[in-house]
């Protein structure tokens, strides 16, 4: 015997997923940055990008150990220099 649905039914239409950014020169990922793991962040929090940083560091040596603290501070001075980097661009304009 077929159903047919109730009328007055309770369940909601499903909205489209929100669209996401067009890529920009800044956020455009390349086959070579890929290739060399150097894929952008799009963290807002300066300890996400951290952490990610220090785990691309690690997936490039093959995730040895002992060298955890190492990759963390390589990863900040890396991104506390674009940090600075981009500040310095934002004052010129």
């Amino acid at each position: 015997m077929p159903t047919e649905p109730r009328a007055g039914s309770s369940r909601t239409k499903k909205t489209a997923a929100p669209s996401a950014q067009p890529a920009t020169a800044d956020t455009e990922v390349t086959a070579t940055q890929l290739e060399r793991r150097e894929i952008p962040s799009f963290s807002e929090s300066r300890e996400a990008r951290i952490a990610e940083a220090a785990y691309w560091r690690a997936e490039r040596r093959g995730f040895g150990g002992g060298q955890e603290l190492d990759d963390w501070l390589a990863a900040e001075k890396e991104v506390d220099e674009e940090i600075a980097t981009r500040q310095t661009r934002r004052d010129r304009e």
